[in-house]
Protein backbone atom coordinates (compact mmCIF):
# COMPACT_ATOMS: atom_id res chain seq x y z
CA UNK A 1 0.00 0.00 0.00
CA UNK A 2 1.34 3.26 -0.92
CA UNK A 3 0.09 7.12 -0.91
CA UNK A 4 -1.17 9.38 1.58
CA UNK A 5 -2.95 6.46 4.20
CA UNK A 6 -6.60 8.26 5.30
CA UNK A 7 -9.50 6.81 7.42
CA UNK A 8 -12.73 5.43 6.06
CA UNK A 9 -16.13 6.37 7.87
CA UNK A 10 -18.69 3.97 9.59
CA UNK A 11 -20.37 3.94 6.39
CA UNK A 12 -17.49 2.89 4.19
CA UNK A 13 -15.61 0.66 6.53
CA UNK A 14 -19.26 -1.32 6.45
CA UNK A 15 -18.91 -1.16 2.48
CA UNK A 16 -15.46 -2.48 2.97
CA UNK A 17 -16.79 -5.18 4.97
CA UNK A 18 -19.69 -6.43 2.32
CA UNK A 19 -16.65 -6.19 -0.52
CA UNK A 20 -14.72 -8.57 1.68
CA UNK A 21 -17.47 -10.96 1.92
CA UNK A 22 -18.66 -10.96 -1.76
CA UNK A 23 -15.76 -9.65 -3.63
CA UNK A 24 -16.68 -10.44 -7.17
CA UNK A 25 -20.07 -9.47 -6.90
CA UNK A 26 -21.23 -5.64 -8.54
CA UNK A 27 -23.96 -5.43 -5.83
CA UNK A 28 -22.31 -1.71 -4.81
CA UNK A 29 -21.81 -0.04 -8.41
CA UNK A 30 -23.71 2.78 -8.69
CA UNK A 31 -23.62 3.19 -12.48
CA UNK A 32 -25.08 5.75 -14.49
CA UNK A 33 -24.53 6.62 -18.28
CA UNK A 34 -25.63 8.71 -21.27
CA UNK A 35 -25.55 8.91 -25.07
CA UNK A 36 -23.91 11.76 -26.32
CA UNK A 37 -24.14 12.65 -30.18
CA UNK A 38 -21.92 13.56 -32.05
CA UNK A 39 -19.30 10.92 -30.12
CA UNK A 40 -17.20 12.82 -27.24
CA UNK A 41 -13.50 13.96 -27.54
CA UNK A 42 -11.43 11.24 -25.80
CA UNK A 43 -8.31 13.35 -25.40
CA UNK A 44 -10.54 16.11 -23.84
CA UNK A 45 -12.69 13.26 -21.88
CA UNK A 46 -9.44 12.67 -20.54
CA UNK A 47 -8.03 15.81 -19.48
CA UNK A 48 -11.45 16.61 -17.89
CA UNK A 49 -11.64 12.95 -15.54
CA UNK A 50 -8.24 13.99 -14.53
CA UNK A 51 -9.82 17.67 -12.91
CA UNK A 52 -12.31 15.63 -11.30
CA UNK A 53 -10.32 12.90 -10.15
CA UNK A 54 -7.94 15.98 -8.74
CA UNK A 55 -11.12 17.75 -6.98
CA UNK A 56 -12.34 14.69 -5.62
CA UNK A 57 -9.35 12.71 -3.97
CA UNK A 58 -11.78 9.94 -3.30
CA UNK A 59 -12.05 8.79 -7.01
CA UNK A 60 -8.02 8.66 -6.75
CA UNK A 61 -7.90 6.11 -3.93
CA UNK A 62 -7.70 2.56 -3.05
CA UNK A 63 -8.93 0.37 -0.12
CA UNK A 64 -7.22 -1.57 1.70
CA UNK A 65 -7.36 -3.51 5.28
CA UNK A 66 -5.21 -2.63 7.66
CA UNK A 67 -4.28 -2.76 11.56
CA UNK A 68 -6.73 -2.00 13.49
CA UNK A 69 -9.52 -1.32 10.42
CA UNK A 70 -9.15 -0.39 6.18
CA UNK A 71 -7.98 2.26 5.37
CA UNK A 72 -7.78 4.53 1.96
CA UNK A 73 -4.74 5.17 0.46
CA UNK A 74 -4.84 8.20 -1.97
CA UNK A 75 -2.96 8.61 -5.45
CA UNK A 76 -1.62 12.30 -6.61
CA UNK A 77 -3.29 13.81 -9.36
CA UNK A 78 -2.72 12.17 -12.53
CA UNK A 79 -4.59 11.72 -15.83
CA UNK A 80 -7.91 10.64 -15.92
CA UNK A 81 -8.67 6.42 -17.23
CA UNK A 82 -11.02 6.10 -19.89
CA UNK A 83 -11.36 3.27 -21.93
CA UNK A 84 -12.61 3.11 -24.92
CA UNK A 85 -14.33 0.59 -26.64
CA UNK A 86 -15.44 0.79 -30.26
CA UNK A 87 -18.37 -1.56 -30.66
CA UNK A 88 -19.67 -0.42 -34.07
CA UNK A 89 -23.32 0.15 -35.42
CA UNK A 90 -24.84 -1.48 -32.56
CA UNK A 91 -28.28 -0.82 -32.14
CA UNK A 92 -29.88 0.97 -29.03
CA UNK A 93 -31.20 -2.26 -27.15
CA UNK A 94 -27.59 -3.81 -28.11
CA UNK A 95 -25.86 -0.63 -26.71
CA UNK A 96 -28.01 -0.79 -23.51
CA UNK A 97 -27.28 -4.16 -22.56
CA UNK A 98 -22.99 -3.11 -23.30
CA UNK A 99 -23.74 -0.41 -20.78
CA UNK A 100 -24.87 -2.95 -18.29
CA UNK A 101 -21.99 -5.36 -18.68
CA UNK A 102 -19.85 -3.06 -17.58
CA UNK A 103 -21.90 -1.53 -14.49
CA UNK A 104 -21.95 -5.45 -13.79
CA UNK A 105 -18.26 -5.70 -13.42
CA UNK A 106 -16.88 -6.17 -9.48
CA UNK A 107 -14.53 -2.85 -8.66
CA UNK A 108 -11.40 -3.99 -7.60
CA UNK A 109 -11.13 -1.92 -4.48
CA UNK A 110 -7.16 -2.36 -3.67
CA UNK A 111 -5.97 -2.72 -7.22
CA UNK A 112 -7.85 -0.35 -9.42
CA UNK A 113 -10.09 2.16 -6.79
CA UNK A 114 -13.69 3.23 -6.38
CA UNK A 115 -14.19 4.03 -10.21
CA UNK A 116 -14.37 3.14 -13.60
CA UNK A 117 -14.95 5.10 -16.75
CA UNK A 118 -15.77 3.44 -19.84
CA UNK A 119 -16.63 4.66 -23.30
CA UNK A 120 -18.70 3.15 -25.70
CA UNK A 121 -18.29 4.27 -29.13
CA UNK A 122 -20.71 4.41 -32.74
CA UNK A 123 -20.01 5.61 -36.16
CA UNK A 124 -22.06 8.77 -35.06
CA UNK A 125 -22.56 8.68 -30.80
CA UNK A 126 -20.97 7.38 -27.78
CA UNK A 127 -22.34 5.77 -24.39
CA UNK A 128 -20.55 7.63 -21.82
CA UNK A 129 -20.57 5.33 -18.47
CA UNK A 130 -19.35 5.91 -14.97
CA UNK A 131 -18.99 2.99 -12.08
CA UNK A 132 -18.39 3.81 -8.73
CA UNK A 133 -18.77 1.99 -6.05
CA UNK A 134 -21.01 2.56 -3.05
CA UNK A 135 -17.59 3.31 -0.85
CA UNK A 136 -17.36 6.52 -2.87
CA UNK A 137 -20.39 7.92 -3.68
CA UNK A 138 -24.19 8.42 -3.48
CA UNK A 139 -27.13 9.47 -5.08
CA UNK A 140 -26.04 13.28 -4.70
CA UNK A 141 -22.47 12.33 -5.69
CA UNK A 142 -23.10 11.08 -9.26
CA UNK A 143 -24.75 13.97 -9.60
CA UNK A 144 -22.28 16.40 -9.09
CA UNK A 145 -19.49 14.29 -10.33
CA UNK A 146 -21.45 14.24 -13.99
CA UNK A 147 -21.90 18.24 -13.26
CA UNK A 148 -17.91 18.62 -12.45
CA UNK A 149 -17.31 16.52 -15.30
CA UNK A 150 -19.12 18.51 -18.23
CA UNK A 151 -17.85 21.75 -16.79
CA UNK A 152 -14.20 20.58 -17.27
CA UNK A 153 -15.51 19.08 -20.67
CA UNK A 154 -16.93 22.81 -21.45
CA UNK A 155 -13.54 24.40 -20.32
CA UNK A 156 -10.95 22.25 -21.62
CA UNK A 157 -13.16 22.38 -25.06
CA UNK A 158 -12.86 25.92 -25.11
CA UNK A 159 -9.18 26.13 -24.76
CA UNK A 160 -9.42 27.10 -20.67
CA UNK A 161 -7.92 25.41 -17.53
CA UNK A 162 -10.45 24.05 -15.13
CA UNK A 163 -9.74 26.37 -11.89
CA UNK A 164 -12.14 25.20 -9.22
CA UNK A 165 -12.22 26.19 -5.68
CA UNK A 166 -10.83 24.13 -2.93
CA UNK A 167 -13.69 21.78 -1.55
CA UNK A 168 -14.06 20.60 2.14
CA UNK A 169 -12.37 17.51 2.26
CA UNK A 170 -14.00 14.18 3.27
CA UNK A 171 -11.69 13.75 6.31
CA UNK A 172 -13.56 16.29 7.66
CA UNK A 173 -16.64 14.63 7.78
CA UNK A 174 -14.81 11.42 8.81
CA UNK A 175 -13.07 13.20 11.76
CA UNK A 176 -16.40 15.02 13.43
CA UNK A 177 -18.18 11.43 12.84
CA UNK A 178 -15.73 10.14 15.30
CA UNK A 179 -15.19 12.55 17.58
CA UNK A 180 -19.50 12.91 17.82
CA UNK A 181 -19.09 8.86 18.26
CA UNK A 182 -16.95 9.33 21.13
CA UNK A 183 -19.02 12.00 22.83
CA UNK A 184 -22.01 12.33 25.09
CA UNK A 185 -24.41 12.52 21.31
CA UNK A 186 -23.04 9.19 20.15
CA UNK A 187 -24.00 7.87 23.35
CA UNK A 188 -27.73 9.18 23.12
CA UNK A 189 -27.99 8.18 18.96
CA UNK A 190 -26.98 5.06 20.40
CA UNK A 191 -29.79 4.47 22.74
CA UNK A 192 -32.41 5.64 20.65
CA UNK A 193 -31.45 3.23 18.08
CA UNK A 194 -30.66 0.38 20.82
CA UNK A 195 -34.85 1.39 21.82
CA UNK A 196 -35.48 1.09 18.24
CA UNK A 197 -34.16 -2.02 17.40
CA UNK A 198 -35.27 -3.67 20.53
CA UNK A 199 -37.71 -6.98 19.56
CA UNK A 200 -37.89 -5.80 15.94
CA UNK A 201 -38.63 -7.72 12.95
CA UNK A 202 -37.60 -7.42 9.38
CA UNK A 203 -40.22 -6.89 6.99
CA UNK A 204 -39.48 -10.10 4.93
CA UNK A 205 -41.75 -10.74 1.88
CA UNK A 206 -42.45 -14.12 0.80
CA UNK A 207 -40.10 -15.61 -1.75
CA UNK A 208 -40.22 -17.33 -5.35
CA UNK A 209 -37.30 -19.94 -3.16
CA UNK A 210 -35.79 -21.06 -0.14
CA UNK A 211 -33.24 -18.15 1.31
CA UNK A 212 -30.04 -19.45 0.54
CA UNK A 213 -27.39 -20.42 3.46
CA UNK A 214 -25.37 -17.54 1.75
CA UNK A 215 -26.22 -14.78 -0.12
CA UNK A 216 -24.39 -14.31 -3.57
CA UNK A 217 -25.45 -10.39 -3.91
CA UNK A 218 -26.50 -10.62 -7.21
CA UNK A 219 -29.38 -8.55 -8.15
CA UNK A 220 -31.60 -6.79 -10.81
CA UNK A 221 -34.87 -4.44 -11.20
CA UNK A 222 -38.07 -3.51 -12.67
CA UNK A 223 -39.50 -0.39 -12.82
CA UNK A 224 -42.48 0.84 -14.23
CA UNK A 225 -43.55 4.69 -14.87
CA UNK A 226 -46.49 6.13 -12.24
CA UNK A 227 -49.13 7.88 -14.13
CA UNK A 228 -49.17 11.57 -14.37
CA UNK A 229 -52.77 11.85 -12.66
CA UNK A 230 -52.08 9.31 -9.90
CA UNK A 231 -48.81 11.84 -9.38
CA UNK A 232 -50.70 14.97 -9.24
CA UNK A 233 -53.09 12.90 -6.94
CA UNK A 234 -50.04 12.07 -4.60
CA UNK A 235 -49.34 15.44 -4.25
CA UNK A 236 -52.77 16.77 -3.75
CA UNK A 237 -53.72 14.25 -1.23
CA UNK A 238 -50.57 14.95 0.81
CA UNK A 239 -51.38 18.81 0.91
CA UNK A 240 -54.49 17.97 1.99
CA UNK A 241 -53.45 15.34 4.98
CA UNK A 242 -50.79 18.09 5.84
CA UNK A 243 -47.85 15.70 5.29
CA UNK A 244 -44.95 14.92 2.20
CA UNK A 245 -45.63 13.44 -0.88
CA UNK A 246 -42.72 11.10 0.26
CA UNK A 247 -44.87 10.50 3.76
CA UNK A 248 -47.74 8.67 1.43
CA UNK A 249 -45.19 7.22 -0.68
CA UNK A 250 -43.84 5.51 2.15
CA UNK A 251 -47.09 4.95 3.86
CA UNK A 252 -48.86 2.94 0.93
CA UNK A 253 -45.40 1.19 0.41
CA UNK A 254 -45.27 0.07 4.28
CA UNK A 255 -49.22 -0.82 3.94
CA UNK A 256 -48.40 -2.55 0.77
CA UNK A 257 -45.81 -4.88 3.25
CA UNK A 258 -48.07 -5.27 5.54
CA UNK A 259 -50.71 -6.48 3.11
CA UNK A 260 -47.94 -9.13 1.66
CA UNK A 261 -46.34 -10.83 5.15
CA UNK A 262 -49.22 -10.33 7.18
CA UNK A 263 -47.08 -8.70 10.40
CA UNK A 264 -48.70 -6.37 12.15
CA UNK A 265 -45.01 -4.90 13.06
CA UNK A 266 -42.09 -4.51 10.89
CA UNK A 267 -38.74 -2.25 10.32
CA UNK A 268 -37.63 -1.57 6.73
CA UNK A 269 -34.51 0.86 6.07
CA UNK A 270 -34.97 4.77 4.69
CA UNK A 271 -31.34 5.90 3.05
CA UNK A 272 -30.95 9.71 4.26
CA UNK A 273 -28.54 12.26 2.93
CA UNK A 274 -25.85 13.05 6.04
CA UNK A 275 -25.22 16.60 3.81
CA UNK A 276 -26.13 19.19 6.24
CA UNK A 277 -25.31 22.52 5.56
CA UNK A 278 -23.32 23.75 3.28
CA UNK A 279 -19.80 22.37 3.46
CA UNK A 280 -20.52 19.05 1.65
CA UNK A 281 -22.84 19.90 -0.44
CA UNK A 282 -20.37 19.68 -3.53
CA UNK A 283 -18.36 16.88 -2.47
CA UNK A 284 -18.09 13.32 -3.94
CA UNK A 285 -18.16 10.68 -1.33
CA UNK A 286 -20.16 8.06 0.79
CA UNK A 287 -23.02 10.80 2.53
CA UNK A 288 -26.04 8.82 3.10
CA UNK A 289 -26.84 6.94 6.17
CA UNK A 290 -29.83 3.79 6.74
CA UNK A 291 -32.19 4.69 9.27
CA UNK A 292 -34.84 2.28 10.55
CA UNK A 293 -37.99 2.95 10.62
CA UNK A 294 -40.50 0.77 12.73
CA UNK A 295 -43.91 0.20 11.56
CA UNK A 296 -46.99 -0.63 12.74
CA UNK A 297 -50.59 -1.73 11.81
CA UNK A 298 -54.18 -3.02 12.62
CA UNK A 299 -56.18 -4.44 10.37
CA UNK A 300 -58.63 -0.81 11.29
CA UNK A 301 -55.47 0.92 10.56
CA UNK A 302 -56.28 3.80 7.36
CA UNK A 303 -53.96 4.97 4.65
CA UNK A 304 -54.43 8.77 6.83
CA UNK A 305 -53.09 6.94 9.36
CA UNK A 306 -50.22 5.02 7.83
CA UNK A 307 -49.59 8.57 6.33
CA UNK A 308 -49.03 10.32 9.43
CA UNK A 309 -47.25 7.30 11.13
CA UNK A 310 -44.71 7.43 7.64
CA UNK A 311 -44.07 11.18 8.39
CA UNK A 312 -43.33 10.20 12.38
CA UNK A 313 -40.84 7.66 11.48
CA UNK A 314 -39.23 10.12 9.11
CA UNK A 315 -38.95 13.06 11.59
CA UNK A 316 -37.53 10.77 14.01
CA UNK A 317 -34.91 9.00 11.59
CA UNK A 318 -33.78 11.81 10.37
CA UNK A 319 -33.22 13.91 14.12
CA UNK A 320 -31.08 10.66 14.75
CA UNK A 321 -29.76 9.81 11.54
CA UNK A 322 -25.91 10.68 12.64
CA UNK A 323 -25.65 7.66 14.46
CA UNK A 324 -24.03 4.99 11.94
CA UNK A 325 -26.39 2.03 10.61
CA UNK A 326 -23.29 -0.16 10.66
CA UNK A 327 -23.28 0.48 14.60
CA UNK A 328 -26.76 -0.66 14.49
CA UNK A 329 -26.32 -3.39 12.81
CA UNK A 330 -22.49 -4.21 12.19
CA UNK A 331 -22.38 -6.11 8.45
CA UNK A 332 -22.08 -10.32 8.52
CA UNK A 333 -23.37 -13.13 6.55
CA UNK A 334 -24.72 -14.96 9.31
CA UNK A 335 -26.74 -12.32 11.11
CA UNK A 336 -30.65 -11.97 11.04
CA UNK A 337 -31.08 -8.37 9.34
CA UNK A 338 -32.88 -5.59 10.75
CA UNK A 339 -33.97 -4.53 7.23
CA UNK A 340 -34.40 -6.71 4.31
CA UNK A 341 -36.66 -3.99 2.17
CA UNK A 342 -35.70 -0.10 2.04
CA UNK A 343 -37.48 2.68 0.55
CA UNK A 344 -36.13 6.45 -0.89
CA UNK A 345 -37.12 9.40 -3.17
CA UNK A 346 -34.61 10.75 -5.53
CA UNK A 347 -35.23 14.23 -6.83
CA UNK A 348 -33.89 15.33 -10.10
CA UNK A 349 -31.11 18.34 -9.52
CA UNK A 350 -31.14 21.58 -11.68
CA UNK A 351 -28.96 21.51 -14.01
CA UNK A 352 -28.63 17.80 -14.33
CA UNK A 353 -26.27 17.15 -17.34
CA UNK A 354 -28.36 13.54 -17.69
CA UNK A 355 -31.44 15.11 -18.39
CA UNK A 356 -32.25 14.69 -22.54
CA UNK A 357 -31.00 17.84 -24.20
CA UNK A 358 -28.17 19.98 -25.05
CA UNK A 359 -25.72 20.63 -21.53
CA UNK A 360 -22.34 21.06 -20.62
CA UNK A 361 -20.66 18.99 -22.73
CA UNK A 362 -19.85 21.48 -25.41
CA UNK A 363 -22.85 21.16 -27.83
CA UNK A 364 -23.25 17.79 -27.37
CA UNK A 365 -26.80 16.38 -27.07
CA UNK A 366 -27.27 13.87 -23.86
CA UNK A 367 -29.94 11.66 -23.59
CA UNK A 368 -29.56 9.72 -20.17
CA UNK A 369 -30.42 6.10 -19.90
CA UNK A 370 -32.02 4.63 -16.66
CA UNK A 371 -29.67 2.59 -14.75
CA UNK A 372 -30.98 0.39 -11.66
CA UNK A 373 -28.66 1.04 -8.37
CA UNK A 374 -28.45 -1.29 -5.07
CA UNK A 375 -29.11 -4.70 -6.56
CA UNK A 376 -29.55 -7.34 -4.47
CA UNK A 377 -28.21 -5.45 -1.37
CA UNK A 378 -31.64 -6.11 0.28
CA UNK A 379 -34.43 -8.12 -0.40
CA UNK A 380 -36.65 -5.11 -2.02
CA UNK A 381 -35.43 -1.90 -2.80
CA UNK A 382 -37.89 0.75 -3.92
CA UNK A 383 -36.79 3.81 -5.27
CA UNK A 384 -39.56 6.82 -6.54
CA UNK A 385 -37.34 9.32 -9.21
CA UNK A 386 -38.93 12.19 -9.78
CA UNK A 387 -37.99 14.09 -12.74
CA UNK A 388 -37.54 18.14 -13.57
CA UNK A 389 -41.36 17.95 -15.17
CA UNK A 390 -42.35 16.63 -11.85
CA UNK A 391 -42.93 12.92 -13.56
CA UNK A 392 -42.39 9.98 -10.87
CA UNK A 393 -41.14 6.41 -11.65
CA UNK A 394 -40.65 3.49 -9.41
CA UNK A 395 -38.22 0.99 -9.51
CA UNK A 396 -38.10 -2.04 -7.23
CA UNK A 397 -34.75 -3.40 -7.22
CA UNK A 398 -34.74 -7.48 -5.44
CA UNK A 399 -32.57 -10.14 -5.02
CA UNK A 400 -32.46 -12.81 -7.72
CA UNK A 401 -31.97 -15.21 -5.26
CA UNK A 402 -35.25 -15.07 -3.74
CA UNK A 403 -37.29 -13.57 -6.55
CA UNK A 404 -38.15 -13.87 -10.24
CA UNK A 405 -39.32 -10.57 -12.31
CA UNK A 406 -42.94 -11.57 -12.56
CA UNK A 407 -42.83 -11.33 -8.80
CA UNK A 408 -41.42 -8.22 -8.66
CA UNK A 409 -43.41 -6.69 -11.12
CA UNK A 410 -46.68 -7.70 -9.70
CA UNK A 411 -45.63 -6.14 -6.59
CA UNK A 412 -44.79 -3.25 -8.10
CA UNK A 413 -48.32 -3.31 -9.95
CA UNK A 414 -50.08 -3.96 -6.48
CA UNK A 415 -47.81 -0.62 -5.01
CA UNK A 416 -49.28 0.99 -7.85
CA UNK A 417 -52.94 0.15 -7.54
CA UNK A 418 -52.84 0.78 -3.33
CA UNK A 419 -51.27 4.14 -4.22
CA UNK A 420 -53.90 4.98 -6.33
CA UNK A 421 -56.67 3.28 -3.79
CA UNK A 422 -54.93 5.39 -0.97
CA UNK A 423 -55.15 8.72 -2.94
CA UNK A 424 -58.79 8.26 -3.72
CA UNK A 425 -60.27 6.94 -0.22
CA UNK A 426 -57.49 7.89 2.54
CA UNK A 427 -59.95 6.99 5.26
CA UNK A 428 -60.29 3.61 4.38
CA UNK A 429 -58.63 0.97 5.94
CA UNK A 430 -55.29 -0.62 4.35
CA UNK A 431 -56.67 -3.72 4.89
CA UNK A 432 -59.78 -3.73 2.96
CA UNK A 433 -57.74 -1.83 -0.26
CA UNK A 434 -58.20 -3.83 -3.87
CA UNK A 435 -54.62 -3.93 -5.19
CA UNK A 436 -55.42 -5.26 -8.63
CA UNK A 437 -56.01 -3.41 -11.19
CA UNK A 438 -58.38 -3.77 -14.13
CA UNK A 439 -56.12 -5.98 -15.89
CA UNK A 440 -55.19 -8.07 -13.31
CA UNK A 441 -59.10 -8.39 -12.31
CA UNK A 442 -60.00 -10.05 -15.61
CA UNK A 443 -57.38 -12.02 -15.74
CA UNK A 444 -58.60 -13.74 -12.20
CA UNK A 445 -61.94 -13.97 -12.92
CA UNK A 446 -60.96 -15.67 -16.46
CA UNK A 447 -58.72 -18.13 -14.32
CA UNK A 448 -61.88 -18.53 -11.68
CA UNK A 449 -64.36 -19.47 -14.50
CA UNK A 450 -62.14 -21.84 -16.28
CA UNK A 451 -62.18 -24.13 -13.17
Amino acid sequence: MTGDVRALSAGQRAMWALHTIAPESATSNVVTAAIAAPALDTGILRAAVGAVRQRHDLLRSTFHAADPGPVRAVSPPGPGAVEVRDVGAVDDPRLLALVREVGAAPLRLAEDGPARIVLLRRPHDCALVVVVHHIATDGLSQWVLWRDLSEAYRTIHGGGTVDWAPLPAYDDFVAKERAMLDGPRGAELRAHWERTAAGATAATLPTDRPRPARRSYRGAAVSRPVPDRLAERVRARAASAGVTPFSVLLGVYEGLLYRYTGQAEFTIGCPVSLRRGRALREAVGLLVNLVVLRSSFTPATTFAEAFAAAQRQVSGGLAHAAYPFALVQPPGPDREPLVRATFTMLARQPGDTLSDGDHGFAGHHMRRLSMPWDEGQFDVAATVREGLDRSLSVELSYDTDLFDAPTVDRLLGHYLGLLGAACAAPDRPVSRASMVDEAERRALLALGSAV
